[in-house]
């Protein structure tokens, strides 16, 4: 595209520099014709800045024919994007449940101490911005902290963030080479293969050091070895877990940190032998073992870029027989597999496909559309993450499948802007996949097509309700629509578009290959299947469980968390997310199950737990919900906008006073909760209540009431 110089603004607003005007030029060629490209124009031109200039927003509204307006309330709408540079270096702390159960409010204020700013503050140097963060998807190794919204760090504490703080501030932070994938890219066969994983969960305890010390330490002692970098097992406690191919399987070591590589390779690592960090041969831990993997049964098994790997553990087996078969039966195979939605409403989703597929005779035009949920905002979740990271081919693979299933020829991953490793491996995939023509204008050689894009958030939890993805991929603000239509008729673009999360869409491809029966033969009741349930917060052995539906709570926070980290009783578990309840400790050893859960008020939701300990104020966390919707409610409805404002303020009271007004107050509560929860437009107002009441039913004593109920689960 020809270089055209922009024009400045009329205004006696500041004029763009050069430089500005420069990479606005190349955003807008990239970007202006794109459909609904306003998003990843700005966040392309925030890359290339460090942040919006004001200055720029006129020039962008007529080159996209938009009003100002529409410019600017995309702009200041979402938290990720800026209208100002912040400092030097940018360090985001996570406040979510999952971190506050291990001392996250505790490391944000000893971060504002330190620093001498606020939240969104900037030191007086201009050295370091702090913000708030609100789940960076590793709840299991909690706290978290996010650098330059590219470099994650886990199980942090004061004593470590004080020690990145001076490595910050003496400029010792340097950008670091991208030795994996280097490791990715080589094909030499080794004497013995070394397995270290590349996603967030290990990178942010230091796998990429731990890589870098195998390789240079077994160079140095002249031994051959092959380095792969893998997805993580789920075994998140054990992070990093460097596994060794071995005569009788693989054997699993960790945690691993970069300064026991020496003594490792001195007691026979490369062998398979025992050490202090040696947990045997991995299929055979009982973290493992018990678990019923297959939505998630190449995770942490194969390099998540090979397409050699992938189909070599049975990949793209189930759109090669789609490929093969008419639209109307891979739907029906969906439909009798019994598979729904893996998010909240656990809709079926072959009932969706089914109405996407006939919905052209509606007369709404050829045009149809995949559009996957990633945007995992939920404290306690990690599912998405660990897939997209660690098999991004089997999303490929299902989205691909519903393509040729309804006849949508373009599919779009929405992902979270706070997911920038999950965003960078499934960019390389989809181009791998495309060039091997499982994407692309013949998909698998069915003669039809179905082409992938991924579209980055800017940081809106309310952005993970359906109708809301879609105004942002649009590149609009994420506010939520009122249904009907329903998305499924008149979606994105205005089109007929399958919605459905990153586990709903991943799982489609073991049903095509071995049949909805096979997928049937799992689960209870209507809740067929395997669900991944993540086990986060204040737990001993954090990580992530496949199994069919109905084990318990108990089951999953005892048998396979080990308890508390703090080895203290355990007080809460709450399930579902920062919209679900906590569930009563008299229903722990109830059957996970989506109609038995909703019976009880209960939340199954996307299989996230969190767990707090005896030390928990359920007061507070019920203020924290509150405040969370207040924080995140997209502002359309009154319930949400002003009815969690009106909690937080309630709940202050409660926590305050005693007497007739404290009763009086409580009951006020409960009146305000029964508002939002059957007045707002979505389930951010309407489930907002369902922690607040429950804290309140279960843990009354924390809110003055009565005696507090604290259950040990062993």
């Amino acid at each position: 595209m020809p270089h055209h110089p922009i024009a400045q603004p009329q205004e006696s607003a500041p004029l763009l520099s050069p430089e500005q005007q420069d990479a606005l030029t190349h955003c807008l060629a990239r970007f202006g014709q794109e459909p609904g490209g306003l998003l990843e124009l700005l966040h392309s031109l925030q890359n290339a800045l460090g942040f919006i200039p004001r200055a720029a927003v006129p020039v962008i509204a007529e080159a996209l024919n938009l009003s100002r307006a529409e410019v600017h309330g995309v702009v200041s709408y979402y938290p990720h994007l800026r209208e100002q540079p912040h400092g030097r270096t940018l360090i985001q702390i996570c406040r979510a449940e999952a971190c506050k159960s291990r001392g996250g409010d505790a490391l944000f204020a000893h971060a504002q101490e330190t620093l001498g700013c606020q939240a969104h503050g900037t030191s007086a140097d201009g050295s370091v911005t702090l913000e708030p963060v609100y789940c960076l998807g590793l709840c299991a190794q909690s706290p978290a902290v996010m650098v330059d919204e590219s470099e994650v760090h886990a199980r942090m504490t004061a004593d470590r963030l004080d020690a990145l703080l001076e490595e910050i501030q003496q400029k010792r932070l340097e950008t670091k080479a991208d030795e994996a994938q280097a490791a990715i890219e080589n094909e030499a066969v080794a004497a013995t293969r070394i397995y270290v994983p590349r996603d967030a969960s290990a990178l942010a305890v230091g796998a990429d050091a731990v890589a870098q010390a195998l390789q240079r330490e077994c160079e140095a002692r002249g031994l051959a070895v092959e380095l792969v970098r893998n997805g993580s097992r789920g075994l998140l406690w054990l992070e990093t877990l460097v596994e060794i191919e071995t005569a009788q399987g693989r054997v699993a070591y960790g945690p691993v940190q970069a300064a026991d590589v020496p003594g490792l390779l001195d007691a026979g690592m490369l062998q398979g032998q025992t050490h202090a960090l040696c947990h045997g041969l991995t299929e055979q831990m009982p973290y493992l073992a018990r678990q019923e993997r297959l939505t998630f049964a190449r995770v942490g098994i194969i390099d998540p870029l090979s397409l050699q790997d992938y189909e070599a553990h049975g990949g793209w087996q189930g759109l090669s027989a789609a490929a093969a078969m008419a639209p109307e039966a891979i739907v029906q195979q969906v439909l009798d597999s019994g598979l729904r939605g893996r998010g909240g409403a656990a809709f079926p989703a072959g009932i969706k496909w089914k109405t996407v597929a006939a919905a052209e005779s509606a007369g709404t035009g050829p045009q149809k559309y995949i559009a996957c949920n990633a945007d995992e905002g939920d404290s306690g979740t990690f599912a998405d993450r660990l897939l997209m990271e660690g098999d991004p081919f089997c999303l490929i693979e299902g989205m691909a499948i519903a393509g040729l299933a309804v006849g949508a020829t373009q599919g779009y991953i929405y992902v979270r802007s706070e997911y920038p490793h999950s965003i960078a491996v499934l960019n390389e995939a989809i181009a791998r996949a495309s060039a091997a023509g499982w994407l692309g204008a013949n998909v698998a050689g069915s003669g039809k097509a179905f082409y992938l894009q991924v579209r980055k958030g800017a940081g809106s939890y309310v952005c993970g309700e359906e109708t809301a993805m879609l105004e942002s991929i649009e590149g609009k603000r994420g506010i939520v629509r009122a249904k009907p239509p329903l998305p499924a008729i008149e979606g994105l673009f205005g089109k007929p578009t399958v919605i459905n999360n990153v586990i709903t869409l991943a799982t489609v491809p073991i049903i095509l290959a071995r049949g909805a029966a096979f997928y049937q033969g799992y689960g209870m009741g209507r809740s067929r299947g395997t669900l991944p349930f993540q086990l986060a917060g204040n737990i001993a052995r954090g990580g992530l469980v496949e199994k069919a539906f109905g084990l318990t709570l108990r089951e999953l926070v005892q048998d396979f968390g080990g308890g508390t980290a703090s080895g203290r009783p355990v007080k809460a578990i709450q399930v579902g997310g920062p919209l679900g309840s906590y569930v009563a400790p008299e229903n722990w050893d109830d059957p996970l199950d989506y109609e038995a859960y909703a019976a009880k008020g209960n939340v199954v939701g996307h299989g996230g737990l969190v767990v707090h300990d005896d030390s928990a104020d359920m007061a507070q966390l019920a203020r924290y919900a509150m405040e969370f919707c207040a924080i995140e409610s997209c502002g359309k409805c009154t319930p949400c906008r002003i009815g969690s404002t009106r909690g937080v303020e309630l709940i202050d009271r409660i926590t305050r006073q005693g007497g007739a007004e404290h009763a009086a107050n409580v009951a006020l509560l409960e009146s305000l909760c029964d508002t939002m929860q059957h007045g707002s437009l979505c389930a951010m107002g309407g489930m907002t209540p369902y922690p607040v009441r429950s804290a309140l039913q279960h843990y009354p004593a924390d809110f003055g009431i009565g005696p507090v109920q604290t259950v040990n689960p062993a």
